[in-house]
């Protein structure tokens, strides 16, 4: 998607292309032509969707319980340390505290590390939605004719807007018409 910035200078180079079109003679001017859509309503919409959401959850499960693993453990390690402790010499104790340590950083790290990595990859799982509704989006604006068309979820500026303009439900009944097959990956 565009970025906010490019997003408003569009907005402003098509209302600045509008006003001097109104300057040149009624013939050659064209009307522009703006849209708006929901994307977010759109996204929540498609079927793949789902899926996508899926796999992210089983792999977000399969993340936790390795955590949990590797806390329970270190857990075990540490009440085993405990319980021993007493016969062991102060070097071995020492050594096995330097050991317990390293461990709790690795489950520290790991922690650490673990939203890093499901954020990325539920990013990975959505990416072909974000691109298969971006096409749509592409395409409607071609085939439709429109200038620019305005995602309403993802820009503020956009204080109103008439709903005759409003193609998020056109965009629907195209993204439907154009469904993958079950078990196609885009």
């Amino acid at each position: 998607m565009l970025s906010r910035q490019r997003l408003i200078f569009a907005a402003l180079c098509l209302c600045g292309c509008a006003l001097s079109l109104d300057a040149q003679p009624a013939a050659s001017a064209r009307p522009v032509r703006i849209a708006v859509f929901n994307s977010q309503a759109v996204f929540d919409s498609m079927p793949e969707r789902a899926a996508a959401e899926s796999a992210f959850a089983l792999e977000q499960a399969k993340a936790r319980t390795m955590l949990a693993e590797a806390t329970d453990s270190l857990r075990q390690t540490v009440e085993e340390f405990a319980r021993s402790e007493q016969r062991l010499s102060p070097r071995q104790r020492e050594a096995t505290t330097l050991h317990l340590r390293a461990r709790e950083i690795l489950v520290e790290e790991m922690v650490a590390n673990l939203d890093d990595v499901i954020a990325r990859r539920n990013e990975e799982l959505q990416a072909p939605l974000r691109k298969r509704l971006l096409s749509a989006v592409q395409d409607f604006r071609r085939r439709e004719g429109y200038d620019l068309i305005l995602d309403v979820s993802q820009a503020p500026f956009v204080a109103d807007a008439d709903p005759r303009i409003d193609i998020t439900s056109a965009l629907l009944r195209l993204l439907r018409a154009s469904e993958p097959t079950r078990g196609q990956s885009k």
